[in-house]
């Protein structure tokens, strides 16, 4: 029933939708609109001139005595717009009559000879004239001897080169000469542009305000130091780090030049801290673990040093886990940190059942942008057994592994567009401390597009390979398994892999799974969505699995909801429902 009042609320809509533009359209037949024909011009000429023509915005039912003075004023404003474009001498013929209820307009124009350069001067004179930037923007000037006269080129180098002084600690700038001197009997022009620099003015002193960081840790954010020139860009960049640090949520940086002393003059720095502690606190669902709860704590500031600590529990009554960590920045703390981490983790699934304990640091360095490399080492501490009727084990590893990861993506409508990927590589080694000795990359990567019409691709690919002494003595957190929501969808968690005798999943050394999925939106924050996933988990051969379905998308304010319908392709009589709340990437 459900079902079916939703269909009528979708065809509701669209008959609602059809009616719209039934209007839409007959309305355009019931209200026509003035017409204003140009003749005789080139497309930008045309578009200019319609631009200054005040007569563009006006309606059929205006007064006839506005329409007719805005013709009279007509051949003036077309004179401006075809002069800045370097034609002096327009020939302009005009009509205006009255059709229909409305009115029309007629220009047949001869823009006539083009105003033509035969000398340009531009110059930067004083302290600043051989500055690389100043030079950069002389190279760049496109109009040459020959050219057209074109008001508009001629002001934007205008603005560049001012633009330019200003924000490069030139403020006393000024033109010593400025003009476009034209001469309408030879139809030839002339450019002289000089600009004065002045001397260019300096940093003196950063003024830090106190915060809850040291003077010192805040500055490592600055990229302008003490005594160097002023320098706009160097500053809006300082801004972006400091408001990416997630210490401050208001920041203000200002140059007082009021208070220069032989052009040099104070940066101040005014601060506002973010709250220091931070908890939060969620429930969930899905169809994998169950009903969950979540709760979080951070504290921003344990010390002047902006050293954190940062909790995170997540409870089900199949899988729950506790992570703890302690995160110190280093010499550079947008880049560079080194945190110490402790964990345990409780699963108890049809075919896994285990218990983690693990303790670590981690040094995390970002290159570029998103892209972080991270090196770590823990100690894992595991109690598990694949089957109910297997006794339980007890494996110890030190583990030492290295991951680089990136992420980027920006919102588009309701969707994200962007990627992220991570590649990973784990082992231990039963002479360095560990009771089985294995080697283990992983590659994760997904996309997500946003196309045309409000739809969305999204493609995921999982990787990973084993290689180890023993498999038996290998603990379940570090086998692969496929199958679940977030992994091969019309199979249930965990349920794809090597099995032992009693027909039990007990893992495997390999893992491929992918996933394409279309999502296209059908009202506001709804989406319908179709999918297809294949993968495996395997030891020597691979026998992929095939699942696909339909799926209901709502973004909500915390997330997107999504429902699934998912059959395995071997069986379609084997529905399986997948709900979760989850990021797009």
């Amino acid at each position: 029933m459900n079902n079916f009042r939703y269909f009528i609320f979708i065809f509701h809509r669209f008959c609602q939708l059809g009616v719209f533009l039934f209007f839409l359209a007959y309305s355009g037949l019931l209200y026509a609109s003035p017409e204003i024909e140009i003749q005789g011009l080139n497309d930008e000429q045309e578009k200019n001139v319609r631009a200054y023509l005040s007569l563009s915005s006006e309606i059929c039912e205006a007064p006839s005595w506005k329409i007719k003075r805005l013709f009279k004023q007509a051949p003036l404003q077309v004179e401006k717009a075809l002069r800045a474009l370097g034609y002096y001498h327009p020939q302009i013929t005009k009509n205006l009559s009255w059709q229909n209820d409305c009115w029309e307009v007629l220009f047949v124009i001869d823009p006539g000879p083009p105003m033509i350069i035969d000398s340009i001067d531009i110059q930067v004179l004083g302290p600043g004239a051989d500055e690389l930037f100043f030079s950069e923007i002389l190279q760049e000037i496109s109009i040459k001897v020959g050219d057209t006269v074109n008001h508009e080129v001629y002001d934007e180098i205008k603005k560049k080169l001012k633009n330019r002084a200003d924000a490069k600690g030139y403020f006393d700038n000024y033109f010593v000469l400025k003009q476009l001197s034209v001469n309408p009997d030879t139809n030839t022009a002339t450019i002289q542009l000089h600009l004065q620099t002045g001397k260019r003015y300096y940093i003196s002193k950063i003024d830090i305000e106190k915060n809850a960081l040291s003077i010192y840790f805040t500055s490592k954010y600055l990229t302008i130091k003490e005594g160097q020139a002023y320098d706009r860009a160097k500053i809006f960049e300082t801004h972006q780090l400091l408001d990416s640090s997630d210490y401050f949520k208001n920041i203000e940086l200002k140059y007082q030049q009021n208070q220069a002393q032989d052009y040099q003059a104070p940066l101040t720095v005014k601060l506002t801290n973010q709250p220091q502690h931070v908890v939060s606190a969620g429930t969930g669902y899905d169809t994998d673990l169950g009903f969950r709860l979540s709760a979080g704590y951070k504290n921003r500031y344990l010390n002047e040093s902006g050293y954190q600590f940062i909790s995170n529990l997540n409870l089900s009554l199949k899988k729950s886990n506790l992570a703890l960590e302690y995160l110190m920045p280093l010499s550079n703390p947008l880049k560079d940190r080194l945190s110490f981490f402790a964990g345990v983790t409780y699963e108890n699934t049809t075919y896994v059942d285990n218990q983690k304990a693990e303790i670590g640091v981690r040094l995390s360095n970002r290159l570029y942008g998103q892209l972080v490399l991270a090196e770590q080492l823990n100690f894992v501490f595991e109690r598990f057994r694949n089957s109910t009727n297997d006794p339980y084990q007890t494996s110890y590893m030190l583990v030492p592994g290295i991951s680089m990861s990136n992420v980027r993506a920006t919102k588009k409508g309701m969707y994200l567009e962007g990627y992220k990927y991570m590649f990973q590589v784990n082992g231990a080694h039963r002479n360095v401390g560990s009771s089985v000795s294995f080697i283990q990359p992983k590659w994760y990567t997904k996309i997500s597009y946003p196309t045309f019409y409000g739809g969305c691709l999204i493609a995921r690919v999982d990787l990973g390979a084993t290689a180890v002494d023993d498999f038996a003595n290998l603990p379940t957190s570090y086998r692969f398994y496929a199958g679940g929501g977030e992994s091969v969808r019309g199979y249930d968690y965990k349920s794809i892999g090597p099995r032992n005798a009693a027909g039990d999943v007990v893992g495997g050394r390999y893992l491929i799974t992918s996933s394409l999925e279309y999502e296209q939106r059908v009202y506001e924050n709804w989406s319908m969505a179709a999918f297809v996933d294949a993968g495996d988990a395997f030891n020597d051969v691979i026998d992929m699995k095939l699942g696909v379905g339909l799926g209901v998308r709502w973004y909500s304010i915390v997330g997107p909801v999504r429902l699934d319908l998912a059959v395995p392709t071997g069986d379609f009589g084997d529905v399986h429902v997948h709900f979760s709340l989850s990021t797009a990437l």
